[in-house]
């Protein structure tokens, strides 16, 4: 990677901010998608913007996402548009925007891809009250390390928080933010346009790697801890039936996944509409039943569909109003299921996806 310094002046999103700017006013892209506070509220949503002059909305450094950025990049590449895009991205959005290109869901051509290097994000309310008390709060969860422990519980075990699939890098892991923040180049595309820009270029901090690797292994025994857990409470299917027994049928978590493309879910449709008559004889039979139905049966087939694409973002349990930890099991058996095909989504855009193509060597 070739390393470029932005001057933060002891504000790296003011940094990171003027840096998109430049790319608008300089034409190098004509739109650039990133987290912004609205006028309402400080919780940062993805915000398409064209007019260099309002880039300063842009919170692209906040420890929040109030959803998985992937789903709101596939509806503005839906198609070749003929407009340069910029996207400012965490590691798991890039990986759900992949895996979005393979499902047709969208294109990538006239693309750049700014990841972000990931510490995590912490839970909407969690981050509002926080800013709330402290403004400067975004930028004291890059200095300091213990307030990471805020971060959500997905975010805890991830061990893919550097930005795979990206053009151009924010370097925010191990690094020093109040002189400068690193930018660097992963691809030719990414090169080209730094090149233009004519930053003044750095160089890797010489302890950033030793910070990355501590990280990981804290994260992987932290993941190990949570799978061993997780496997307790669901090994079996009277316990998986506990595990999501608060589900309220409200598909949220559904919604809420990057990946779950679906236009018409099974179940909204008439397979799981049942006919009164339908419900009193299982009623009839059992003494009684519980309604919503079909609770287990709608989480056994989400993992069924999707654990060969889980990103692990974690948002299905983020937007859970029973405060079921559904992103724990998903994680996990997608970590299972990936190992098998030895896929990872995200991992790499002409990777073909597990059930979707037909391999005669792994059938034999």
């Amino acid at each position: 990677m070739t390393f470029f310094h932005l001057k933060t002046n002891g504000n790296p999103a003011s940094a990171v901010n003027e840096f998109l700017g430049r790319m608008l006013s300089e034409s190098l892209v004509d739109a650039v998608l990133v987290a912004a506070r609205t006028p309402h509220s400080s919780l940062p949503m993805p915000a398409l913007f064209t007019d260099p002059a309002k880039i300063d909305a842009a919170d692209p450094l906040a420890p929040a996402a109030p959803f998985n950025t992937a789903r709101q990049a596939a509806s503005i590449l839906r198609h070749e548009s003929g407009r340069k895009i910029a996207l400012v991205l965490r590691p798991c959005e890039i990986r759900a925007l992949i895996e979005l290109v393979k499902l047709k869901q969208c294109v990538l051509s006239d693309t750049v891809i700014i990841g972000m290097e990931c510490p995590g994000r912490l839970e909407n309310r969690l981050f509002l009250d926080r800013i709330g008390e402290d403004p400067d709060f975004t930028n004291k969860f890059y200095r300091d390390p213990d307030l990471r422990d805020l971060a959500c519980s997905s975010c805890r075990i991830c061990t893919r928080f550097m930005p795979e699939g990206a053009d151009i890098v924010l370097c925010t892991i191990g690094q020093p933010m109040n002189d400068h923040i690193d930018i660097a180049s992963q691809t030719p595309t990414g090169a080209d346009l730094l090149g233009k820009l004519n930053l003044p270029e750095g160089a890797d901090f010489p302890e950033r790697e030793e910070v990355i690797r501590k990280m990981f292994e804290i994260r992987e025994h932290a993941r190990e801890r949570v799978f061993m857990e997780t496997a307790e409470k669901t090994d079996t299917i009277e316990k998986f039936q506990k595990y999501v027994a608060d589900c309220l049928n409200c598909y949220n978590c559904r919604v809420a996944c990057p990946v779950c493309y679906c236009r018409e879910c099974v179940f909204l449709t008439d397979v799981f509409s049942h006919d009164p008559q339908v419900l009193m004889r299982r009623a009839s039979k059992k003494g009684m039943i519980k309604l919503p139905t079909d609770t287990t049966m709608f989480h056994l087939t989400r993992m069924a569909h999707m654990a060969h694409a889980c990103v692990a973002c974690g948002h299905c349990s983020s937007v859970c109003p029973s405060h079921i930890p559904v992103a724990e099991i998903f994680i996990k058996v997608g970590a299972e299921v990936q190992k098998i095909y030895d896929y990872e989504p995200g991992r790499d855009l002409s990777e073909p996806m597990p059930l979707m193509v037909y391999d005669k060597a792994v059938i034999a």
